[in-house]
């Protein structure tokens, strides 16, 4: 656990606990580039951790993970998820394991893939309570030390910004009147 995630749960829970760009991952010491272009979409991406890859991807691709920096693309429009800067093959939706949530708009894919809150049982708590716990749990079980995020979110990184934008996006529509 970074030192990030021992700040105060509600800070955790507003996504303002994190070191520069970092949270709930291991320090990377890489000397590849911090951003690369994604080779489809053209999109700015960050680096993932390349055991991301060896948690998220289909079994069958595990052995096509090269010793290279890789980038996570979270561009909505490009199926393209995982890639490199270098002149290796790029992984799409169809070789992760899970689905990424920038990627697949379903109501069952998960936006914290540690303590499975997923689009639709946030909306059902908003739509029962008004209010969304979500980001609060979830930040309390970061300052616990039970997240992993680094291996379990396709992103390789916290979810918390996603979440708070998520409940953001949805609460004016689902909230009661």
């Amino acid at each position: 656990m970074n030192n990030c995630c021992v700040q105060p749960i509600e800070v955790i829970a507003e996504d303002k606990h994190k070191v520069g760009d970092e949270c709930c991952l291991v320090t990377d010491t890489t000397p590849a580039p911090a951003r690369a272009q994604c080779p489809v979409s053209r999109t700015v991406s960050k680096k993932v951790q390349k055991r991301t890859l060896e948690h998220l991807l289909k079994p069958e691709k595990i052995g096509s993970i090269q010793n290279v920096q890789y980038y996570y693309c979270a561009d909505s429009n490009c199926r393209v998820v995982y890639f490199s800067n270098e002149s290796v093959p790029y992984f799409t939706i169809d070789d992760v394991r899970v689905k990424a949530f920038a990627k697949d708009k379903g109501e069952d894919v998960s936006v914290c893939y540690c303590f499975d809150w997923t689009r639709a049982r946030i909306k059902q708590e908003l739509v029962s309570t008004g209010k969304s716990t979500a980001s609060l749990q979830i930040a309390k079980e970061v300052k616990a030390g039970n997240c992993a995020c680094d291996i379990k979110n396709p992103k390789g990184e916290c979810c918390l910004g996603d979440v708070n934008s998520f409940v953001k996006s949805i609460t004016p529509a689902v909230a009661p009147a």
